[in-house]
């Protein structure tokens, strides 16, 4: 049975997209980037599919591959539960808002170009506005089909990004309260000071 989610030439794909990005952009670490091209090649050429390995060991077996740390693992286990890694949609969104708009399903990179040029939208959320608002049906050749299934499909992905945020919060709040409570000391007595007479006491 084929296992349901993205092969692993789309992960690669998006691995290597991030390496692309990060290199045009100056990253000053070369191990960085080259870390994503090697995981890229790896997963592209591993004959198990990656979703079938998550499936049955989570992030650990991700690990448990060469060349897979921890933030990779990360990145690939969030496009296998998602469909989306949110770093690769920062830089997108910093260094090419079309490729960023286009990897939206249905949305070609003709139409984010004009999303883009048309009406200035560089990120999902500019495009959940624009679809709301009556914008994108303003533009030619642009239905309510189409502009419905934009905003299924934003909807899914925002509301999943806003409940991971959520989510971090409630650990972070957590575990703050977990921390052990310190306690009060008493302050301590002032210290008293004994008087010594320099004379002995006078004979009765």
């Amino acid at each position: 049975m084929t296992p349901i989610g993205p092969t692993n030439i789309e992960l690669a794909d998006a691995l290597d997209q991030m390496a692309e990005v990060l290199l045009r952009r100056g990253e000053p670490n070369p191990y960085r980037v080259q870390a994503y091209l090697q995981a890229a090649a790896l997963v592209r050429d591993l004959d198990e599919p990656v979703v079938r390995l998550y499936g049955e060991g989570g992030i650990a077996a991700l690990r448990a591959l060469p060349g897979i740390g921890v933030a990779i693992g990360r990145h690939i286990a969030d496009y296998i539960e998602t469909g989306r890694i949110g770093l690769r949609d920062r830089l997108l969104r910093a260094d090419d808002p079309v490729a960023l708009l286009a990897t939206l399903p249905g949305v070609s990179p003709r139409l984010a170009r004009r999303f883009v040029d048309d009406l200035g939208i560089r990120s999902f959320a500019e495009l959940e506005r624009a679809a709301h608002d009556g914008r994108l049906l303003g533009l030619d050749g642009i239905g309510p089909r189409t502009v419905e299934a934009i905003r299924l499909q934003l909807n899914s992905i925002l509301n999943r990004a806003s409940r991971r945020r959520s989510r971090r919060i409630r650990r972070q709040v957590a575990q703050l309260a977990a921390r052990p409570v310190a306690e009060e000391r008493a302050p301590e007595p002032a210290p008293v000071a004994t008087i010594y007479s320099l004379f002995p006491p006078a004979a009765a």
